[in-house]
């Protein structure tokens, strides 16, 4: 347990579950049977409605590509090559292991980006870049001529739910309503990695950061769509408020010129 609590650790626990209710486990986790091959596309076909399309007959890298569900996906949908490249070794090998099981011979993965590619996709994983910058770069540099980015992440930042945290507490906007040193306080309840800063699983990304690094890294975003909280109107546009109010981000990425 905690021992002494403080005020803000004791209000955060009482908007949490019960730890009881929650196995107290590292970061890491075998996925559970909610995460299958079939249903690993959906996310990209709600952003991009003719994705299948997109990717089919074409070499494909899949960056931050975590289990392998998505790259497996992929290449079940008809994807020439799929490269899986993320930094968590054993997410790799839970991905290789995917693809043995269903007689994939055109699917890989690795901790770095290898070859040219006609697309490169990232699900869920912009807002946890080490290096945003550097790694949006290494997306670049891997994209065949005329190869586009699909990127689509969620929750930003400062989003309801932009701490990541849903696993012990339902309370919107926590990471800004309590410090940091709260927030991990009360999440050793529940974790048991030792970990005490946001840093470096969240990199903070904001919709204004994000649109920074993208003019940064001369990319031209030919579409972008933001989902917002229960759809309001023109929330979107409202420099302020939409920090808030938007849950998902969803572009296509091409270079300049």
């Amino acid at each position: 347990m905690l021992g002494k609590m403080t005020f803000g650790e004791k209000m955060l626990l009482r908007f949490s579950k019960h730890p009881h209710d929650v196995e107290r486990v590292p970061d890491y986790v075998k996925p559970s049977d909610e995460w299958t091959v079939e249903t690993a596309l959906t996310n990209y076909e709600e952003a991009f409605p003719n994705f299948r399309e997109m990717i089919s007959g074409k070499r494909i890298l899949d960056y931050g590509c975590g289990d392998g569900f998505q790259s497996v996906a992929m290449a079940k949908a008809g994807a020439a090559s799929v490269m899986g490249v993320d930094l968590a070794l054993p997410r790799l090998g839970f991905g290789r292991d995917l693809a043995k099981e269903h007689g994939l011979d055109n699917v890989t993965f690795g901790d770095k980006a290898d070859g040219e590619f006609d697309f490169v996709t990232t699900l869920n994983a912009v807002e946890h870049f080490v290096k945003p910058e550097e790694n949006l770069r290494e997306m670049m540099a891997s994209l065949a001529p005329g190869g586009k980015i699909l990127a689509t992440f969620g929750p930003p930042w400062r989003a309801p739910f932009g701490a990541h945290m849903t696993f012990f507490s339902s309370l919107p906007w926590m990471n800004i309503l309590f410090s940091e040193r709260t927030i991990y306080r009360v999440r050793s309840l529940y974790r048991s990695d030792g970990r005490m800063t946001h840093s470096p699983g969240m990199n903070k990304m904001t919709i204004k950061a994000f649109e920074r690094l993208v003019k940064q890294c001369d990319l031209e975003t030919e579409m972008r769509t933001y989902r917002v909280v229960k759809d309001l109107p023109l929330v979107g546009k409202l420099p302020v408020i939409r920090e808030l109010l938007i849950n998902q981000i969803d572009a296509i990425l091409v270079p300049k010129g």
